[in-house]
């Protein structure tokens, strides 16, 4: 095996589509401060040091820059300056079209308010985009219509059952409102209705807020088995993402009983993100046929050493379990960002094990054509990329 191969490889995986199977919205007008909060999980006022002087900033600088019109590596504030002056659907365009995103699997529930609509969305890439339904927004938007528990216990799964509707999958977030180590069981009807009882008691209070927040690991678990009862597709966070997560509590592997539980259900679940427990998670999907991975969020943040966490993607997951996203939210840049370092990583790492393993130039690029696109449409039981 020589360069040539390699090479090979790497143009081959450069042509491939991409189905971004976990994202987010995008910021219709973003200033720069929005662009700054946008490229943080932090929750403090991100300050151009803390964003451009980062692994995921460089990769920016290099990658991003040159799509408006600015040299690799063009300094902070001349790449904030052509970003205001091209307007934000011009930068929208040139980046998410330059991404090869074919197709956008889009979660509904981070700040929809804020974002634009999914059509323009659409129309700015050039590319469809799937509505996946977050549960926990579902469940508190019921609560906030019904005035009583047990009225939300009754609407919660004609609710639900409406979402999926036009939804191609679901999430949940308990990683963040209660943490991955949850009881296995299926909640009954009678523990759904105490934990409503005592949720909407909390939402009537003194000082509550208009639109309740679902932390009741009950409820959230009845959410779960619903989904995986219905032969979904259940997307779960795991791994880092923002400030309000315990990080320890979101390792993927604190779910091993309430995965081993839901194995006979039908239902599939598409661990997100995962870092920095890649291997746990590719560890889960060696064990159980219903469970998949990904690494978006975490390798559009680590730039140049992206490398690392694809390679641990494909440790112990069959290839055929391991997915793209970018979990981008907000900003173009982080689509383009996690289309980019996805590309040069999966060539670097599959180029190794061709020339130092003697993998067939073939299969490599199998490997990597499934993690593109062809493992989302199987997973997702439909063709999001045009033959």
């Amino acid at each position: 095996m020589g360069a040539d191969t390699v090479q090979h490889l790497a143009e081959a995986i450069e042509r491939m589509p991409l189905v971004d199977h976990h994202v987010h919205g995008m910021l219709p007008d973003p200033t720069a401060a929005d662009l700054l909060g946008a490229l943080t999980q932090a929750d403090h006022t991100a300050s151009p040091a803390d964003v451009f002087d980062s692994a995921q900033g460089f990769a920016l600088r290099r990658h991003c820059a040159p799509l408006l019109g600015l040299p690799a590596f063009a300094s902070p504030d001349d790449y904030l300056a052509a970003r205001g002056a091209l307007g934000p659907d011009d930068v929208a365009r040139r980046l998410l079209r330059a991404s090869g995103v074919a197709a956008y699997l889009v979660d509904d529930g981070h700040r929809p308010d804020l974002l634009m609509a999914d059509e323009r969305m659409a129309r700015l890439a050039g590319a469809p985009t799937h509505r996946v339904a977050r549960l926990e927004t579902i469940a508190e938007t019921v609560l906030a219509q019904s005035a009583s528990a047990a009225e939300f216990a009754d609407r919660l799964e004609p609710a639900l059952e409406q979402a999926a509707a036009d939804a191609v999958g679901f999430k949940t977030v308990a990683a963040h409102r209660c943490g991955l180590d949850l009881d296995p069981s299926k909640p009954t009807s009678i523990e759904l209705r105490s934990a409503a009882d005592a949720w909407f008691a909390e939402a009537a209070g003194p000082g509550a807020s208009a639109r309740p927040r679902l932390t009741d690991p009950t409820i959230i678990r009845r959410l779960i088995w619903w989904a995986l009862e219905r032969g979904a597709v259940l997307q779960v966070h795991a791994g880092f993402g923002d400030a309000d997560l315990v990080l320890e509590r979101a390792n993927p592997s604190r779910m091993q009983p309430l995965v081993a539980a839901t194995a006979g259900t039908g239902g599939r679940i598409a661990f997100l993100h995962c870092y920095p427990y890649v291997r746990e998670a590719g560890w889960l999907a060696h064990v159980f046929p219903h469970v998949f991975l990904d690494v978006g969020l975490a390798v559009g943040f680590l730039g140049a050493n992206a490398d690392s966490v694809v390679r641990e993607s494909l440790d112990l997951a069959p290839f055929s379990r391991v997915l793209f996203s970018t979990d981008a939210w907000g900003v173009p840049e982080r689509v383009l960002l996690g289309a980019r370092l996805w590309r040069d990583a999966a060539a670097r790492v599959l180029g190794g094990y061709v020339e130092d393993h003697g993998w067939p130039i073939d299969e490599a690029i199998r490997v990597a054509e499934g993690i593109a696109w062809r493992n989302a449409e199987a997973l997702y039981g439909r063709a999001f990329v045009e033959a």
